[in-house]
């Protein structure tokens, strides 16, 4: 982590684990866009996303292609090499054990570089989105949200976003729960009904 935060190779929106941030940041961050699009009369939508999964589909070699791409050297490739190498699980029921089976994707979780690992993999997140797009990552929990004046510029740009962070989950081999964890909010300080 030290490397990766020396070379600033962590996204600026990635606040999970990292010295000097924490989701208070982010909720102020978010509470500011908030009031300036309320200053505009603007309305703001925002979409909180949850991987599903998240450390147990962590794609292994993207983890070890993204290490790469970020010139990582020496002994810790080959250590994170072998430490996602060769994993086995069992699952354990009451007093029976179950047979032991591969482990083909994810991170193992309770280690303390498993967080880390994970970071490296979702890192290239927010490099999908324009500018006119506001991210916030914590680890696995993403919000991406847009302010206008016209809701219709505002779905047009959520729905590009959406395509793209579509392609990304694709080619990095993540699936974001659809039902149960994501949701939309529609923020605005306007009195009268409107879609």
């Amino acid at each position: 982590m030290l490397y990766l935060e020396r070379h600033n190779l962590i996204s600026p929106v990635q606040n999970g684990f990292r010295k000097n941030g924490s989701t208070v940041d982010h909720i102020v961050r978010f509470e500011s866009y908030l009031r300036e699009a309320f200053v505009r009369q603007s309305h703001t939508v925002a979409i909180f996303f949850d991987i599903d999964k998240a450390y147990d589909t962590t794609w292994k070699h993207g983890i070890l292609q993204d290490l790469q791409n970020m010139h990582l050297k020496g002994h810790p490739p080959n250590f994170i090499k072998n430490f996602l190498s060769d994993r086995k699980f069992s699952v354990q029921l009451l007093n029976t054990l179950s047979d032991q089976y591969d482990q083909e994707a994810g991170v193992p979780q309770g280690s303390i570089i498993s967080t880390t690992l994970f970071i490296v993999k979702i890192n290239s997140i927010s490099d999908y989105f324009p500018v006119h797009i506001e991210k916030f990552l914590y680890v696995d929990d993403f919000v991406l949200c847009c302010s206008s004046n016209n809701m219709d510029i505002i779905e047009r740009k959520l729905q590009q976003a959406l395509n793209k962070l579509d392609h990304w989950a694709n080619a990095n081999g993540f699936k974001f729960s659809r039902e149960k964890k994501t949701k939309i909010i529609h923020f605005c300080n306007k009195c009268k009904f409107h879609l």
